[in-house]
């Protein structure tokens, strides 16, 4: 099948359902009083089902597509024309998948008000990439998909777009309500580190979607474990 003419445009849409989809993700009701050190009230914050329609259809979309006809004529179309006149890979993703995190903490302290303080964003931040690595190294390597390069494979689901997408929705929940550009920031830049491993030859789409879903979720999962937590 021939590269899709109309792919250029897939690129941004992709991005922007991916905000739309996981921007509009119920958001749970927290408080500041919230303690990863023994002081939470269990019920300061629920996990509800709504919460994992987004990422949960995010990861079946992109499970469906890798593991169907549907690769060839999606992931394969796109990598095309990705490739179709050469170019020089520019690997920044390899850094700016750390932005959202870090922006968690920087935001927090330049003074910004967040939701938490800072014992719970450190330790929501790192029990959710802890819990993501679990997540997806165990998936790469029970579904054992081939990278866009032959010899490779780990392809499925792209771990830097989790790690970015892990910050972007922390910074929403933190961020988002008072301040919606930074909710925005941060779901531009982790899909814009989508965008880059696929431009990077590195993933696929479907890769991308599951990832991004991956990250979403188990940041949800964290805000949901996080007052439960005692030490």
């Amino acid at each position: 099948m021939k590269p899709l003419a109309h792919i250029p445009f897939r690129i941004p849409l992709l991005g922007l359902v991916l905000y739309m989809a996981l921007g509009n993700c119920a958001t749970a009701q927290h408080t500041d009083t919230l303690s990863l050190f023994g002081s939470a009230n269990p019920g300061s914050h629920i996990f509800t089902w709504q919460q994992s329609v987004a990422p949960s259809a995010l990861i079946a979309t992109g499970t469906a597509i890798s593991f169907s006809p549907l690769h060839k004529s999606f992931d394969v179309d796109i990598r095309d024309w990705l490739q179709r006149d050469g170019h020089s890979r520019f690997e920044i993703e390899n850094t700016i998948q750390y932005t959202p995190l870090a922006s968690v903490l920087l935001l927090k302290a330049c003074g910004i008000e967040s939701k938490h303080k800072w014992p719970d964003l450190v330790g929501i931040e790192v029990g959710a990439s802890l819990m993501a690595f679990v997540f997806n190294t165990g998936l790469k390597h029970a579904l054992d998909v081939e990278r866009p390069y032959p010899g490779v494979y780990t392809s499925f689901p792209s771990g830097h777009t989790v790690t970015a997408f892990i910050g972007a929705e922390i910074l929403r929940r933190e961020y988002g309500e008072k301040y919606p550009a930074i909710a925005i920031a941060g779901y531009t830049v982790a899909t814009g580190v989508g965008i880059m491993r696929m431009y990077n030859n590195r993933h696929w789409a479907s890769d991308v979607l599951a990832g991004a879903g991956v990250g979403i979720l188990s940041a949800s999962l964290m805000y949901w474990l996080a007052p439960y937590l005692t030490f």
